[in-house]
């Protein structure tokens, strides 16, 4: 790996709408996949561009055909392929998709449907009953019409039959790129979600500007991430199709890891839960197998040769990598902090983690590091044709990242007093803290809101704390907070050690004296608090910190 600067990359077409990405991958390559997935245990289904983009025109059509037209649609449901055909059937026809978690309450689901004036709900079998009692409650005098995912082939059949008789309402619609196409719900780690609002033009530019950083190897990749959230639908769905990557549909959680073997994906967008847990897995194998030594020994062996230019990775960590389908080159994570220690980790095995960042409302990416440039550690290269600045920075340089341009929100909807508040000279305020070094990389260094000010004066970012405290092996989850005036790490250890709880509490209490002896006074813990139970967490798995500390 060269590791400095090169050119951006300039090989796809730039996109001004959603629609023309669909009929530029038809009339290109329309035989070729775009999507599979398992139909049950042993039934591999694929859908070619051609397919995808017909099955979009023909439900786009009958939503047309039966008065459809700028309409609030709300999509609750499981990520399958008939998710995707409606969400681009609703915001290519001139509609707004309203994307909801397949886990939220009934009343949350109440509450959002209210805030966002949704006329139509589509369902999937296993939310219809949050779906249809949150429906049926008070919507200020409006009804919602409820109708499910199941229902999708007859519509399309309908849409298509319209289509045979000349009736071809799709293609007729003017596409509107700056008008509201989608909504998604902010997670919520610090409260009530809000509403934001982007158009196709917000997230093509996304696109277009972003895969000027980053181009993945030709192959497949498996989607894991929830659609409804934007980092799972814009950077792990959106952007593959673009750049003709095959999208493996993960059926559930429980299978992720058995359809990588089936997928054989070359690239992977995952948030750090998943490599976190990944890691545990690999070496726990390994010491249950009795190879912990050796795997370690190999890896010493595998990055002395590298800096030699010999690469036997694929060869030395045959074992390792089978268990990601035998084919990964790239993972490329956000969502939250990583520690640097699963990059070079990965790295060893064969598999380059590159750190990104971004935020729903800025749909989403606004840095990731590049195929043959990064710094471990930072979350990249900040995305051309966007502004950047580190606002009102202190004598380190750190301060609040904002940023302009053309993937900025259009607001959140209906609430002006939120939207207002969000920008400071037409500038977004991310409420993320970090600098910018000297090569550009942008270095996320907490959030500007969890930060804990002592009674002394003294800043402290909770979230390089909690890195430090998940290396001890013990700890499965922490959070760190302030709490009469004393740092305090809130700890569920890891329950997937066969050990007793003793001895985790006694391992992490150990693990903490000797991390305090390493730390200024000032970022000492004084506190540690064990719980029974997983932290609450966001559909992107971040631990929702309000309710944390509220408990």
């Amino acid at each position: 790996m060269r590791n400095r600067p090169y050119p951006l990359y300039h090989l796809l077409p730039e996109l001004d709408n959603l629609r023309q990405m669909l009929e530029i991958k038809a009339v290109t390559v329309p035989n070729e996949i775009a999507f599979r997935y398992m139909q049950g245990r042993k039934e591999l289904v694929e859908h070619s561009y051609h397919d995808f983009y017909q099955e979009v025109r023909w439900l786009g059509n009958y939503l047309l055909k039966r008065g459809v037209r700028g309409r609030k649609i709300a999509l609750m449901g499981e990520n399958t392929y008939q998710w995707l055909v409606c969400y681009f059937a609703i915001v290519t026809s001139g509609n707004v998709a309203v994307l909801m978690a397949k886990d939220f309450t009934e009343e949350e689901v109440s509450t959002l449907l209210r805030q966002t004036d949704v006329d139509i709900f589509v369902a999937s079998k296993n939310c219809w009953s949050v779906a249809e009692a949150a429906s049926h409650k008070k919507t200020v005098g409006r009804k919602i019409f409820l109708m499910s995912f199941d229902e999708m082939d007859e519509w399309e059949d309908k849409g298509r039959m319209f289509f045979e008789r000349g009736r071809n309402l799709y293609d007729a619609v003017t596409m509107d790129n700056k008008a509201l196409c989608t909504i998604f719900f902010t997670s919520g780690t610090s409260g009530m979600s809000k509403a934001v609002m982007l158009s196709q033009f917000n997230i093509c530019q996304d696109i277009n500007l972003t895969c000027q950083l980053f181009v993945p190897t030709e192959g497949a990749t498996v989607a894991v991430l929830p659609f409804h959230h934007a980092f799972g639908l814009i950077t792990a769905v959106l952007k593959p199709y673009h750049y003709q990557r095959p999208v493996f549909i993960n059926s559930n959680l429980s299978n992720f890891m058995r359809e990588l073997s089936i997928a054989k994906p070359r690239t992977l967008f995952l948030v750090p839960l998943f490599i976190e847990t990944m890691e545990k897995t690999i070496w726990r194998t390994a010491k249950k197998q009795g190879v912990e030594n050796k795997l370690r020994r190999a890896m010493k062996l595998s990055d002395g040769m590298l800096k030699m230019g010999i690469d036997k990775r694929r060869e030395l960590f045959k074992d390792v990598l089978d268990k990601f389908g035998g084919h990964v080159d790239y993972i490329i994570c956000g969502g939250a902090a990583l520690d640097p220690k699963y990059v070079k980790e990965f790295r060893s095995f064969g598999i380059e983690i590159l750190n990104g960042y971004g935020i729903t409302e800025c749909a989403p990416v606004l840095a990731v590091n590049r195929n043959h440039y990064v710094r471990d550690g930072s979350v990249g290269q900040m995305v051309p044709g966007i502004e950047f600045r580190i606002y009102q920075p202190d004598e380190q340089g750190v301060g609040e990242i904002q940023v302009k341009g053309d993937n900025v929100m259009m607001g959140y909807y209906h609430d002006e007093e939120n939207t207002k508040e969000a920008f400071i000279d037409n500038f977004y305020r991310t409420g993320d803290l970090g600098y910018i070094d000297k090569d550009g990389f942008l270095w996320v260094t907490g959030r500007k809101k969890n930060l804990i000010i002592l009674n002394n004066g003294e800043n402290v970012s909770p979230e390089g704390i909690e890195q430090q405290i998940t290396r001890i092996p013990e700890v499965g989850e922490v959070v760190v907070y302030e709490e009469d005036h004393a740092i305090t790490a809130e700890i569920y250890p890891d329950d997937t050690l066969t050990i007793p709880e003793e001895d985790k509490r006694k391992a992490i209490e150990e693990g903490i004296r000797k991390l305090n002896t390493e730390m200024p006074n000032f970022k000492k813990i004084h506190k540690i608090k064990f719980r029974k139970t997983p932290f609450e967490k966001t559909a992107t798995k971040k631990i929702k910190r309000y309710k944390v500390e509220k408990s």
